[in-house]
């Protein structure tokens, strides 16, 4: 990728204030992958009838609605999904930052891209205190401050340099979002390995935004340099809720 647009995003440092935040009807629906591929029902056992399931999770496919009254820190932790990317914002102290009144745009990392990852890792255990640095560097890259809704994001991108949108993020690395030719939809990457596709395009938040990504974004090792570089404000006015 060539050309980006550079911009950058406002946030408060202040925890979210509940009592102010207006009340909304909206609602989505996350993924539940993860529960059915974990779910093992019980084996049939007259003597313990009563017995919960034999598995990790109870339900093969709960019902996960995110709000979009509510605000990141609470929402990521609901999500079965990203129960492995919910318990790294955890000990990299990322999610008290997402209580915040933000706003922040978040491409959340699903527990099967996170699993990938780690089972490429020496030990495996991303977790461990002597690897937190390079899991808070990855997380990092996922968060980018300012209010992101999907069609903003379009609109930056038509906008661009090349049609290649730079969002800012924690990292202090670039993030790079453009729209898939085939279908014209949004799609993100670092400018050097092959992009990731949306999962989940765009849950309003009362701090945010929240995505899902479909693959993990390492962050990049050489950043960019715009052609014809375009400074702008990210959008922190919230977009007007749509029941889904």
């Amino acid at each position: 990728m060539l050309g980006a647009a550079s911009l950058t995003g406002c946030q408060d440092k202040a925890r979210q204030d509940v009592f102010t935040t207006p009340n909304a009807t909206c609602a989505a629906m996350m993924p539940t992958v993860s529960g059915t591929r974990t779910y093992a029902p019980r084996q049939a056992d007259s003597q313990n009838e009563k017995l919960p399931p034999n598995s990790v999770v109870a339900y093969p496919d709960p019902e996960t609605p995110a709000y979009c009254d509510r605000p990141l820190s609470d929402t990521l932790p609901t999500s079965l999904e990203l129960a492995d990317y919910t318990r790294a914002l955890s000990v990299t102290d990322l999610l008290p930052l997402l209580q915040r009144k933000g706003p922040y745009t978040v491409f959340a990392i699903p527990n099967s891209a996170l699993e990938h990852y780690a089972a490429q890792q020496a030990g495996g255990d991303v977790f461990a205190q002597p690897k937190r640095p390079t899991l808070h560097h990855l997380l990092a890259y996922s968060i980018v401050p300012g209010h992101w809704a999907p069609e903003q994001i379009k609109a930056a991108i038509q906008a661009a340099p090349n049609h290649v949108l730079a969002l800012p993020t924690l990292a202090d690395l670039p993030l790079y979002a453009q729209l898939d030719p085939a279908s014209g939809q949004i799609i993100v990457g670092n400018g050097e390995s092959t992009p990731a596709r949306l999962w989940v395009n765009g849950i309003p938040q009362s701090n945010g935004v929240l995505y899902f990504v479909q693959s993990l974004i390492l962050p990049p090792t050489h950043i960019m340099a715009p052609t014809t570089p375009t400074i702008a404000a990210a959008p922190i006015a919230s977009v007007p809720a749509v029941t889904r």
